[in-house]
């Protein structure tokens, strides 16, 4: 496979703009979430036009672009309010190409025990498949871990596969993707996921050489690509990729290390040669991570 576009998460440094703008919960109003949500949507318009202009096309929208719109003390009609401004946002990416996605936060636990934070996951995946369907119907999509592991890891996969069947709308269904993390669900726990849920999943090059089940990494590596591939069902299939931190197992570096950044490249090109991916860099210098790839490659050819 080809690679076909590379983004970059929430921020742009350069132009000091985020769409995580927020505020505290003690303050949550009708009136602030509104001046908060209005930030965020200029500051996502500001960051999108920049991307346009660097031939970026792909971009991670912040999971605070609403502010607390899951939390049940939120009323505000975000919908109907900002409506004009979210479908110009959606005229705006669908003219240039453009692919957002989402990445619900860390408290996003389909399979937690607790059912309370079972139901403000649940919540929480609905605003941002709500919000992300606006912004780019065609593409758009929500990044997840599979949770935590709980003393036994097979009965937290068929918790959580319950949990989506039975509490996920069909919007949070079409929408979500799964992902391998660097602690607890290898490729090999996701992948299984995916095929039986029907959803796609999301490989993480970094996360796999941090966590994976065979004595290499590179064992088998292929096959499973393969595999992960397949649960897109023909979309252009998105991967994500970042650089070890010095001196750090899990942490992500502020560029992409070149020879990581041709080792992705070499590993999809072995599998179906006529078709694309897209790659979300998370690193922690953002869009400057992004540039510097781009001028590596036109100055190496």
């Amino acid at each position: 496979m080809k690679l076909r576009h590379i983004g970059y998460a929430c921020i742009n440094l350069g132009i000091n703009e985020t769409t995580n703008h927020t505020f505290r919960l003690a303050n949550l109003s009708e009136e602030q979430a509104a001046i908060t949500i209005a930030k965020n949507i200029d500051s996502l318009k500001k960051i999108l036009a920049w991307n346009v202009s660097q031939g970026i096309k792909l971009f991670r929208v912040g999971s605070s672009m609403i502010p607390f719109a899951s939390h049940t003390s939120f009323t505000l009609d975000w919908q109907r309010i900002f409506r004009a401004e979210l479908n110009e946002i959606r005229t705006f990416v669908q003219d240039n190409g453009l692919r957002l996605s989402m990445h619900p936060g860390q408290y996003t636990v389909l399979n937690s025990f607790n059912s309370k934070v079972v139901s403000d996951s649940v919540r929480e995946l609905e605003w941002q498949a709500e919000l992300i369907s606006i912004l780019d119907p065609q593409q758009g999509l929500l990044v997840l871990h599979l949770g935590g592991a709980y003393g036994n890891k097979e009965e937290s996969v068929r918790r959580f596969e319950e949990n989506f069947y039975k509490y996920a709308s069909p919007l949070v269904q079409q929408r979500l993707t799964l992902e391998n993390d660097d602690t607890t669900y290898s490729v090999d726990d996701v992948l299984p996921v995916c095929q039986r849920l029907n959803i796609p999943m999301i490989f993480d090059l970094f996360h796999h050489k941090c966590l994976h089940t065979a004595p290499n990494w590179q064992d088998g590596l292929e096959e499973k690509l393969e595999q992960i591939v397949a649960t897109w069902k023909g979309k252009v299939p998105k991967m994500h990729l970042s650089s070890q931190k010095p001196n750090t197992r899990t942490s992500h570096a502020d560029y992409i290390e070149q020879n990581d950044f041709d080792e992705m490249q070499d590993w999809m090109e072995k599998i179906r040669p006529e078709g694309e991916y897209d790659l979300m860099i998370e690193a922690k210098l953002k869009e400057k991570a992004v540039q510097a790839l781009q001028f590596r490659a036109v100055h190496n050819g």
